[in-house]
């Protein structure tokens, strides 16, 4: 859709969509910070391997939420179980834009707001400014159409009593353009273990593009775990924006496993010292998959820490990006910054792009990275099969090894069978079977 015909939606619309008049003009403020810039486009350096025009010339219904009378509550037993977790799990689960489940209340503890984004928008207005929204089109665009996610906010020495789970999932057939958007805030020493979820129907061509929002107070920890498992034909955009205050500390893991089109963008800004970030990611692409991971973390204090461990695993006509980015901004000093970036060739069609690089503008930093793509080791295939191992089950099992050291992150065993059954991998008989790093 063109801005023009964005904004025509957006006006008609914005009266039926959640907030205080001042959320509907940053609506549209977001909307014209989206128009100045356009789709991004392969002529922009940071989108040179990212083409994004089954997005901008697509047809999509931009506000599948507001138009329902009643949500699109699917089988929740059957959702929860598609996203791994039990029913006594403390969930947030959205279907088709709509909040089908609340099941945290009562669960996670005092000193712990969990609202919904509709909520949140109507107490306390956008919690993104336009200034966050500059080179951001895709971003700006969620703000201006966002409908539905979640606000989690938690008091200083407070920590939830369980881990949190906020489920988005698109259960229609139809063409439609999902943005939620998730605002987490922890106060001074708080903690907080949150994992989000994106599912999708196999025969789904929807777009979901999502905006994530983090502030971490001083001594503050956050572990985000991020498992994308969208049908074949969906498109994926993400935003990911981290600001981490002094000695606080962000892990982050992601896993994506499904969708045709996929572009994730994490911005972290280390902004005090003692701040830290641990990130790690990995790919799994084939079928005409097209999954690009977009990493920037800036070094803004003295003695802070960023470690970036990013894999792909890339078979048939599938294609892996990476570009990771690490900025040591001048007058710091007792900065550290390690990344890497591995990739396995399952087919001679994949293609797997990366790009690690480092900008330095000061002297005292211990700074690394570093790429390699290969293939599996016939020598290490070969000492499988020599030991009775079949040849599918022994690519099965290196394969699995390589992408062990990012999926034991998630801590959800289900995802190795996944992982094989997305390369058609088999894996030893034994169900209790997992990979060694």
């Amino acid at each position: 859709m063109t801005p023009e015909q964005l904004k025509e939606q957006l006006c008609a619309n914005v009266a039926s969509l959640p907030g205080t008049q001042a959320a509907a003009a940053a609506r549209m403020s977001a909307l014209a910070a989206f128009a100045a810039v356009g789709y991004p486009s392969r002529k922009h350096e940071d989108w040179r391997y990212t083409d994004v025009s089954p997005i901008a010339t697509g047809t999509f219904e931009l506000f599948p939420g507001a138009r329902r009378q009643e949500p699109n509550r699917a089988n929740l037993s059957e959702l929860l179980q598609a996203a791994d977790l039990d029913p006594d799990t403390a969930a947030l689960v959205f279907v088709d834009g709509q909040l089908v489940a609340d099941q945290v209340t009562g669960r996670v503890g005092d000193g712990v707001e969990i609202l919904t984004l509709a909520e949140s928008l109507d107490r306390f207005g956008t919690a993104v400014p336009g200034s966050a929204l500059e080179g951001q089109p895709l971003a700006a665009l969620n703000v201006a159409f966002a409908g539905h996610g979640a606000s989690l906010r938690i008091a200083a020495h407070c920590e939830p009593s369980q881990t949190i789970h906020l489920v988005f999932a698109d259960n229609s057939t139809e063409q439609q353009a999902l943005q939620p958007q998730v605002i987490i805030d922890l106060a001074r020493q708080a903690r907080a273990n949150v994992v989000v979820h994106f599912l999708g129907r196999a025969d789904s061509s929807s777009w979901t593009n999502v905006l994530t929002k983090i502030a971490l107070d001083a001594g503050s920890h956050l572990e985000l775990r991020r498992i994308q498992r969208h049908g074949p034909e969906q498109l994926h955009t993400e935003m990911l924006d981290v600001a981490i205050g002094a000695d606080a500390n962000f892990r982050f893991t992601t896993i994506d496993l499904g969708g045709r089109l996929v572009r994730n963008d994490i911005c972290v800004r280390l902004q005090a010292p003692g701040a830290s970030c641990d990130l790690g990611g990995i790919v799994l692409a084939s079928n005409r998959q097209h999954i690009d991971n977009h990493v920037a973390v800036e070094h803004l204090a003295s003695n802070t820490k960023s470690e970036q461990i990013f894999r792909s695993i890339v078979g048939d006509h599938g294609r892996g990006i990476f570009n990771g980015k690490v900025v040591v901004h001048k007058g710091t000093k007792g900065i550290s910054a390690n990344q890497s970036s591995d990739n396995l060739l399952l087919a001679a069609t994949g293609e797997v792009d990366t790009k690690p690089e480092l900008e330095i503008h000061t002297d005292d930093v211990k700074c690394s990275h570093g790429a390699t793509i290969g293939e599996l080791d016939e020598s290490q295939l070969f000492y499988l099969q020599a030991r009775g191992i079949a040849a599918s089950a022994a690519r099965g099992l290196l394969t699995l090894g390589f992408a062990n050291h990012i999926l034991e992150r998630a801590r959800q065993p289900q995802l190795s069978q996944r992982v094989a059954a997305t390369f058609g991998l088999e894996l030893p008989d034994n169900p209790e079977w997992t990979p060694e790093e």
